[in-house]
């Protein structure tokens, strides 16, 4: 009886959503709500056309509320609706959906508005099960939905390098972190004309790694923290030694700023005379050289990095290293009492 009785109320409700005084509609759409049936979407399309934009908001939200509980076909009025804002709610609620939603995402994506085109297009690639939608958005016109199909698990290294050429930088960033990601590698020729290009830099750091050439020694010069950074990085997981080749082929191009990163933390004894050749230079840097020295702090009782200390305060040429050693050598002493 209680079912019977929930039926007919919510068939008289459903009645009363077109009837002509407005509170009773009101209230009648309010009660729907509250029952919670997803059952009564249906109900709730032709208020998607109501001259009360009051109700076409309760509309949509009512899809958002119990599409999801239904399945996908509930989407089909909004991806097709005159109104902007009901397609665009079907193009949110995509996501919403476990399945398969390529058949409303397709429609959605012949969508002029540019939010319904994106959003489709991340649901065609997340059903995308034989690469088909991957091969179409990759040639799109569209920079936003060029890059959703480079993350597709079906993209090609054909596709991904193809995009190095004639696209723009957000683009040919995407595609390098795809490739990096795959292990591809680039030729020298190729990084260079990215670089001149403007693309991001550290986006081409592994690729100058894995060649270790002079790409790698102009990104090791390069003044943006970040850059040296992602290099450095980079450098301490592929070289554990000082006789590795891209620490010799750093040290050969005097790039002392990377080089001291690299040495951080290091207390094997190839590294400490690597690191106190660079100290002792007096031709170079007096900053990188400072740097060097103000990260043996935790080393300060070491007898030999007092010694180094007290040799540097004396021989030095540079105020910053004298009083950089001096403190090193201060803080080592004073550790010892």
């Amino acid at each position: 009886m209680v079912g019977e009785e929930v039926s007919k109320s919510t068939g008289a409700y459903i009645s009363q959503l077109s009837h002509k005084d407005i509170r009773i509609r009101r209230r009648a759409l309010r009660a729907l709500f509250e029952i919670d049936s997803p059952n009564n979407l249906e109900a709730f399309i032709p208020l998607l056309d109501d001259k009360d934009s009051w109700f076409r908001s309760k509309a949509l939200e009512a899809h958002r509320m119990w599409a999801p509980r239904i399945g996908i076909e509930s989407l089909e009025t909004l991806a097709s609706h005159k109104s902007i804002d009901a397609r665009r709610c079907a193009a949110n609620l995509l996501e919403k959906f476990d399945g398969d939603t390529s058949s409303v995402a397709k429609v959605l994506y012949l969508d002029d508005d540019n939010l319904c085109k994106i959003k489709a297009s991340k649901a065609l690639i997340k059903c995308d099960h034989k690469g088909e939608f991957t091969s179409d958005l990759i040639s799109s016109e569209n920079d936003k939905v060029k890059i959703i199909a480079l993350s597709s698990e079906h993209i090609s290294k054909k596709q991904l390098l193809s995009t190095l050429e004639g696209s723009s930088l957000s683009v040919k960033e995407k595609a390098l972190n795809q490739l990096s990601i795959m292990s591809q590698t680039i030729s020298e020729k190729k990084l260079s004309e990215l670089l001149l290009e403007g693309v991001n830099p550290i986006a081409i750091v592994p690729f100058s790694i894995d060649n270790g050439g002079k790409t790698m020694i102009e990104l090791a010069e390069n003044k943006d923290s970040k850059v040296r950074k992602s290099l450095v990085n980079k450098i301490k997981h592929k070289c554990e030694s000082t006789d590795d080749d891209l620490i010799k082929l750093l040290i050969e191009n005097r790039c002392f700023a990377v080089i001291g990163r690299w040495l951080q933390g290091k207390k094997d004894k190839s590294s400490d005379e690597l690191r106190w050749q660079i100290i002792e230079n007096e031709e170079l840097d007096e900053i990188e050289r400072s740097r060097l020295l103000e990260r043996l702090i935790g080393r300060c009782n070491e007898p030999e990095i007092v010694r180094k200390s007290e040799d540097l305060i004396q021989s030095t040429s540079s105020e910053l290293l004298r009083i950089t050693a001096q403190n090193l050598s201060t803080a080592g002493n004073s550790r010892e009492l």
